[in-house]
């Protein structure tokens, strides 16, 4: 499956890039590919996560990818990363 990176997901990519590049830009880069590269299980294995609670669909899924909550949307022929977040910086009811 076509992994897909919204709008929001993409951004927060971004800032937490952005936020490790403060101290070291090679650092931030790896990270961030260390991250997509667990992202892209989910192409293979679209089931790894649990069902999301706070949204209590079949469909949208969480698992915790080097200590960022990953929160996707299973569609038909994709996945969607919907968001990409540390546990205490985001409110998933606004989802």
């Amino acid at each position: 499956m076509k992994i897909i990176y919204a709008l929001e997901a993409k951004n927060q990519l971004l800032a937490i890039k952005e936020y490790i590049a403060i101290d070291n830009k090679n650092r931030a880069i790896q990270h961030l590919r260390q991250i997509k590269t667990k992202i892209e299980l989910l192409g293979k294995y679209p089931y790894l996560g649990k069902v999301n609670a706070t949204i209590d669909n079949e469909r949208v899924r969480e698992f915790v990818v080097m200590g960022y909550k990953v929160i996707y949307k299973i569609n038909e022929k994709s996945i969607t990363v919907l968001v990409i977040y540390k546990y205490i910086d985001f409110d998933e009811t606004s989802l």
